[in-house]
């Protein structure tokens, strides 16, 4: 699969040569725009680098934390990197970080917006708003009109982390097109173990 459209067409060789570790053949980096910022997306550079943090585990407590399945849904439609760089640098939806606020706050992929997983799971006027904004529209008590509704990508940390199914099982529930879905399984984890950026929301917000 070619990205070459994620790098601007005038991204100088040096550049290129100076990225030894690239997204894919003549991709070094990828640029997306978010919240009002430019970020550039890499691979980590240091051939010796490896994770020291919780997503270097592989081996967690079951309950909770049982593997997923590869898809939520034969309608949802399951992401790998590249199609989360995709959908990024093309502003196809929402990126939705579907974990809870603590995990969002220490670090997370840039270009995410943190909507957790809860928030789905009961009608609350907070799910209504949200529900609003993501383009569905209340037609009574509790069924909602998701005629307009926006194309969400949702992603956890990784794929032993129920947050983002659990989020997109209970968006299914009530309505919202599971063709609009999209989940990247591989998570933080994935995502780090490959060496791309992070972004810690907690700082970046003062």
């Amino acid at each position: 699969m070619k990205l070459s459209y994620l790098v601007p067409a005038l991204v100088a060789s040096s550049l290129l040569q100076a990225n030894e570790v690239e997204i894919t053949e003549g991709v070094p980096f990828a640029e997306i725009e978010a919240n009002g910022k430019t970020y550039k997306i890499e691979r980590e550079q240091r051939p010796d680098s490896y994770l020291t943090n919780t997503f270097a585990l592989t081996s967690r407590p079951s309950p909770p934390f049982f593997i997923e399945p590869f898809k939520v849904s034969d309608h949802v439609e399951t992401f790998g990197e590249l199609e989360v760089l995709d959908f990024l640098t093309h502003k196809k939806g929402l990126f939705i970080d579907a974990r809870l606020k603590n995990w969002y706050e220490k670090s997370a992929i840039p270009g995410s917006v943190n909507i957790p997983f809860k928030l789905f799971l009961t009608d609350t006027p907070q799910r209504d708003k949200v529900l609003t904004e993501l383009g569905g529209v209340k037609s009574g008590t509790d069924a909602w009109d998701f005629t307009h509704a926006k194309t969400i990508l949702l992603y956890c940390n990784g794929a032993w982390c129920g947050q983002s199914p659990t989020a997109i099982n209970a968006l299914s529930e009530i309505g919202y097109p599971e063709k609009k879905m999209k989940y990247y399984r591989g998570g933080m984890q994935a995502w780090q173990l490959l060496g791309f950026t992070t972004i810690v929301p907690s700082q970046e917000a003062k």
